[in-house]
């Protein structure tokens, strides 16, 4: 950990660390990760955000609990760093963060105000470079009347920062405010405002669970025109003590050309519940909604609309972290897919990731967009307890048919050299941090006071084929197998090294020999052999498969089989000279992964197409008269 400097702001240090699997690393580089480390006791790590400006990349990291606040008299005001990715020497800086002026019955303290709980983005250009940054303080309170009417209620309505994309200026937001508003609890006077928060196109999305006795609400301000709305229980369909806005998001549920907005409410009757909102106005109104069942499962806690099947309309995924199976709190997801119009389809399974005790799995849930090319994009969800509080973070494929049930790789908060803590709380993409075209993820973990950012490999997909003849002639003593592949990759140039085990005579009967083997190992029936392949172009290797003496089984199909794998290929040096090059990785197929097949015949001397033995049986019951 890196000593805490003076109170210009403290200056974090990036390590490069290696991080432990269970699951083999598939997209995801886990041997050249990047950990930026706060602050001992600021909670660094609590929420993390990628972010591009111009040709810089930039880690953004809240530290709710922070003390290294330009202003000495607040308390623990907690602070929002940015750190530089690519430089020689990377660094955290604290970034602005003040209200001077907030109206005409407002006094504002920051004490204990959590900047830093929520983090979002607006998303940018291509590579991610661009777009506003919010931050929001939930706890941030109003305390005018507690000082001169010298009343104890204060009135934390929070408040929210809108980054310009440099980051050097910030803009505050009190959306909760309102004159001569004194009373705790009543409407907005402890709404909470930033609990959670998203950016989107023109919105400023902010979740508000503590509204009206912590019913909450929601708050959506467009920047284009300048109305905010929000929603209102008018008809108590939400409730006391429901926490709406303790999670938002926003998607496509109606038409990929309007936008909605989603809000949790992880407390409502203790089940918790997911409303979708469309936006009418200065009001938010329920457009469609899904309930939990579990008693204290905490559904809502955690909400991303995302298109998993590429059919251009949002699905839902809602995190329960609290959710109980065979243990105790393994956490569950969701999975909701649009049927259209808003129509929401729970899928038969639900997410577990380990199923591990206390694991909290669906505490976070991250959009990665499309890391492995196939055309849908993968989730990341986290598991920040499990394994005694080191965390987990699993990815999941979406697909034709909406998201894998398993994972495609787990990511251990297990760390060689220094373990950490609560790996997982916080997960952010959307951002191409080292100009390889694939999207990057920034991992929290705020008990170590530290923040991973984790890059994406180049994907290669291979199209894999065998050549056998079409027959076995009876009298030959060999045939010829060819072994082809064509590689192709969205980015990656360069030779590719593929290595491959070729088995003959799969479906042999158990009670005969295999009969063929290849030359050079003996009777063996397989070999492995390497080739190299340059992208777009087809590389072929033949083989000589020897026929065994004396076959006496014609009749089965001779079934060859490859499979193949990529070699350890030297790393391609992209555009980037800031970061250390990263290998390929092969993108995983469906059905049986990276192995083809195929099957050839014996020539049998038949000129009929055929040519099974016609054997016919007559038979008769003869009874004495």
């Amino acid at each position: 950990m890196t000593a805490r400097p003076a109170a210009s702001g403290p200056v974090l240090m990036a390590v490069l660390l290696r991080v432990l699997v269970l699951v083999s690393g598939y997209t995801l580089d886990v041997e050249q990760a990047l950990r930026f480390d706060g602050a001992p006791a600021s909670m660094f790590g609590y929420s993390v955000l990628l972010h591009r400006h111009g040709k810089r990349s930039w880690l953004v990291v809240g530290a709710p609990v922070d003390n290294s606040s330009s202003s000495s008299s607040s308390l623990s005001p907690g602070g929002v760093y940015r750190c530089a990715i690519a430089t020689e020497q990377p660094n955290c800086r604290l970034m602005p963060a003040d209200v001077a002026q907030c109206g005409k019955t407002c006094s504002a303290e920051s004490d204990h105000q959590w900047l830093g709980v929520s983090l979002s983005r607006q998303a940018g250009q291509r590579g991610g470079a661009g777009g506003h940054v919010l931050a929001c303080a939930h706890r941030w309170k109003n305390v005018f009347y507690s000082r001169n009417d010298r009343q104890n209620n204060k009135l934390p309505h929070g408040v929210c920062y809108r980054y310009d994309d440099s980051l050097a200026h910030a803009q505050p937001i009190i959306p909760c405010y309102r004159d001569h508003q004194r009373k705790f609890g009543e409407e907005y006077g402890s709404c909470q405002a930033g609990m959670a928060n998203r950016l989107a196109q023109d919105l400023i999305i902010m979740g508000a669970p503590g509204t009206s006795y912590w019913t909450g609400s929601v708050l959506v301000f467009n920047t284009s025109s300048g109305v905010m709305s929000v929603y209102l229980d008018d008809d108590g369909s939400v409730g006391f003590g429901s926490y709406l806005g303790y999670s938002v998001d926003a998607g496509h549920f109606l038409d990929a050309s309007i936008l909605e907005v989603v809000g949790g409410a992880p407390q409502y009757n203790q089940r918790g519940k997911v409303f979708i909102f469309s936006v009418d106005g200065n009001m938010l109104r329920v457009l469609a909604h899904v309930s939990g069942r579990e008693l204290g499962s905490y559904f809502g806690a955690s909400v991303r609309a995302v298109d998993l099947n590429g059919d251009k309309l949002s699905d839902l995924l809602v995190g329960a972290p609290m959710a109980t199976g065979a243990s105790r709190e393994e956490g569950r997801v969701h999975v909701f897919l649009n049927q259209g119009r808003a129509k929401l389809v729970e899928a038969e399974f639900q997410l577990s990731g380990g199923n591990a005790l206390a694991a909290r799995f669906g505490e976070t849930i991250a959009d990665l967009g499309d890391l492995d090319d196939d055309g849908y994009p993968e989730v990341a969800v986290g598991a920040p307890q499990e394994d005694d509080l080191k965390g987990a973070v699993y990815i999941y494929n979406g697909g034709r048919h909406g998201i894998s049930q398993t994972p495609s790789q787990r990511i251990s908060g297990a760390v060689l050299g220094a373990d950490l803590r609560m790996f997982g709380q916080s997960l952010s993409s959307g951002v191409d941090v080292d100009d390889n075209g694939y999207q990057d993820v920034a991992v929290g973990a705020f008990l170590s006071d530290a923040a991973v950012v984790l890059r994406s490999r180049p994907v290669l997909q291979v199209a894999a084929s065998l050549v056998l003849p079409e027959s076995i002639q009876q009298q030959a003593a060999s045939i010829d197998v060819s072994v082809c592949f064509r590689v192709t990759s969205r980015h990656y140039k360069g030779a590719i090294d593929l290595q491959y085990d070729l088995t003959s005579d799969l479906l042999h009967q158990p009670s005969f020999p295999h009969r063929f083997y290849f030359h050079g190992n003996g009777s063996s029936n397989s070999t492995r052999a390497r080739v190299r392949v340059r992208l777009g172009q087809l590389g072929c290797t033949n083989h000589v498969a020897y026929r065994k003496k004396d076959v006496r089984d014609v009749f089965t199909p001779v079934r060859f089989e490859v499979s193949y794998s990529l070699r350890k290929t030297t790393a391609h040096k992209h555009a980037s000279k800031a970061f250390a090059a990263l290998r390929p990785v092969l993108r995983r197929a469906a059905g049986n992964g990276n192995t083809v097949s195929n099957q050839t015949l014996f020539a049998r001397r038949c000129v009929l197409a055929n040519c099974s033995t016609d054997l016919r049986l007559d038979a008769a019951l003869v009874l004495p008269r």
